[in-house]
């Protein structure tokens, strides 16, 4: 299988290199965008891009953009601890986070720690809800969240400082800097956070204790033209975290964890005729620390390191036809406490064909993945979508979907279980689109039809431990809307957000743990002249932490409110002050993790 594989990228490869030629045509586009396939293969499917403004007002963990801003729930280990996310009733490893088209989900856990992912490195971050595996890999069911950078060729430099001051001796700053001629563009990015996270418990005198944390991450993105028809364009992402985990408001813990992460990723690109090649590899390495007692040097540990080779050939039939042959190869190296034979490999062929009919617009696509651990169906999607008018966008989508279990799924030394089979899941979604002037929402349902879906749930002497789920249906409603106006000197937008889910183990007719019914988020946001407002809001529905849906959590509801005063121009320097949970709400995700009560944060950005 890896020969075979080899043999099919060096000859795709070849094809490219020698059927090049020079075409007068507009890749601006291509180039700019760092992951294509979120624009050209949704179809059928909602992309929702995040606001640089959105971005700013909150903390730069990507938990605390997303769960004012998305329907998605996430269940947070206490503030800067494990942050996991549930898109349409599905848990962590079943949310792809995709860096600049390449899936990132941690080979030891299956799934990203939200509070590990720094925005203030990112110049675009998006959602996409639904099924991805053909484009994203196993894990792309419930959804994708996609950080992108992008490159100018526009013979400008520019500037941004951004530092902010907070409760709990929180400390924040970053720099983001872009410098381009005709031929090259250089993004550089740096973002960092520290805190000694010692907030008092609302409606208590306990304190918060062992929950400090820092982290640092460092962004490089470098695009240059070798020639008329070819770029190189190279990404690389380094983030270090060093945290407390925080114990429960009856349980203290003196534990700490490490987290190092690096991603690099080297893209040549070619353009010719109707021909479109695009060559990629790429690095990742994963390595935590975990101490139980951290004046201790005893840790458990845990790392792997993942290469990946992607072909990606596309072919335009017609001005309104495309077909794209994809050949990919990943091989995973594992390691670490209580883990013995983690090395895996993965190869894949792909076919995604899209049709643009005006009024009309279709796509199909095809994966085949061959692993060296399971056997993978036939992943297929498929989606659309047909405008009524220039009010209403009619979309639809059906896709298969797969997921494998991750290392510690399998060999964990506290609880892992090698008799997991991997996941399958059917979904269909409907999407309805409304567009008048100002204001703008979409409506979509949702089926999924899950076999063997792997959760963790604590066993009978309170364990954690993977286990198949036979059969799970999750379905349900999902809501964005948002409007904007302009009058003279006032701007004004609001927007929001809502999902009814219902997730539901078909053995047992009960809601699956950790799956609120219900999540509203509501924001907006005011301008005039020099003076800006905004606030942001959220309410959770409860949530069952028993199988058998005997025990639960409380809804709850967090509010934050801001203002801000452009104090220049040029430079342009901004200053704002925010409030966080405004009402001081005692909230919590897990049981027995209280979350700060009501805080401030101070902050200036310089742009030159």
């Amino acid at each position: 299988m890896n020969r075979h594989l080899y043999i099919l990228l060096l000859f795709l490869v070849g094809c490219a290199a020698l059927n090049a030629q020079e075409v007068p045509v507009n890749w601006l586009d291509e180039v700019v965008l760092s992951d294509v396939k979120l624009k050209t293969n949704s179809e059928g499917q909602l992309v929702r891009k995040l606001s640089d403004s959105i971005i700013e007002q909150n903390e730069p963990f990507l938990v605390s953009l997303l769960k004012f801003n998305t329907p998605y729930f996430f269940r947070e280990n206490g503030y800067g601890g494990v942050a996991s996310a549930s898109i349409r009733g599905t848990g962590a490893a079943q949310t792809a986070v995709v860096w600049n088209g390449i899936n990132i989900n941690s080979q030891l856990t299956g799934q990203t720690d939200f509070n590990t992912v720094n925005t203030g490195v990112f110049d675009n971050i998006s959602i996409r809800p639904g099924g991805g595996s053909v484009v994203y890999g196993s894990g792309a069911i419930g959804g994708t969240i996609h950080l992108n950078n992008k490159f100018q060729f526009d013979r400008e430099n520019d500037h941004s400082i951004f530092m902010a001051l907070g409760s709990f001796d929180t400390y924040q700053a970053s720099y983001n800097g872009n410098f381009s001629n005709d031929k090259t563009s250089l993004n550089l990015g740096m973002s960092g956070i520290t805190s000694e996270n010692d907030f008092v418990y609302p409606g208590t005198e306990i304190t918060n204790e062992n929950g400090d944390f820092e982290n640092l991450s460092l962004n490089v993105s470098l695009a240059h033209w070798i020639s008329d028809t070819n770029i190189l364009k190279f990404y690389s992402n380094y983030y270090s975290g060093d945290r407390a985990f925080s114990g429960t408001i009856n349980l203290p813990s003196n534990s700490f964890y490490e987290d190092r992460n690096s991603r690099n990723l080297l893209e040549w690109k070619s353009f010719f005729g109707k021909l479109t090649s695009s060559f990629k590899i790429a690095w990742l390495q994963e390595e935590f620390k975990y101490f139980e007692n951290r004046d201790s040097e005893n840790h458990s540990f845990g790392k792997a390191g993942t290469g990946i080779l992607k072909y990606d050939l596309g072919i335009e039939i017609s001005e309104n036809k495309n077909l794209n042959f994809i050949a990919d190869y990943t091989n995973i190296q594992g390691e670490g406490s209580g883990i013995l034979n983690a090395d895996r490999e993965i190869g894949g062929f792909s076919a995604l064909w899209n049709h643009d009919l005006e009024k009309f617009t279709y796509e199909f696509s095809l994966r085949q993945e061959i692993t060296s651990d399971y056997s993978s169906p036939l992943l297929f999607s498929v989606g659309g979508n047909y405008r009524f008018s220039d009010i209403y966008l009619l979309r639809f989508s059906a896709s298969r979907n797969f997921r494998i279990p991750s290392i510690n799924d399998l060999f964990w030394q506290a609880g892992g279980n090698q008799e997991l089979d991997p996941e399958t899941s059917l979904q269909y979604e409907l999407g309805n689109e409304f567009k008048l002037k100002d204001f703008e929402f979409n409506l979509t349902g949702f089926f999924m039809d899950i076999t063997d879906l792997i959760r963790w749930v604590p066993d009978s002497s309170g364990l954690w431990r993977p286990v198949n789920t036979a059969s799970v249906h999750n379905f349900g409603l999902e809501f964005f809307g948002g409007w904007a106006k302009t009058l003279d000197e006032h701007k004004i937008d609001l927007s929001a957000s809502y999902a009814f889910t219902k997730s539901i183990n078909q053995e047992t007719q009960k809601q699956l743990i950790y799956t609120p019914e219900h999540k509203l988020t509501f924001s907006g946001g005011y301008e005039i002249k020099k003076i800006s407002a905004f606030f942001q809001s959220f309410w959770n529905g409860s949530i069952y932490t028993s199988s058998d849906n005997q025990y639960e959590l409380d809804p709850y509801a967090l509010f934050n409110l801001g203002l801000g005063y452009r104090l220049m121009d040029k430079p342009e320097i901004f200053l704002q002050a925010q409030v966080n949970n405004l009402f001081d709400e005692n909230y919590q995700s897990l049981p027995g993790r209280i979350m700060p009560g009501r805080s401030i944060r101070t902050t200036i950005k310089i742009n030159f």
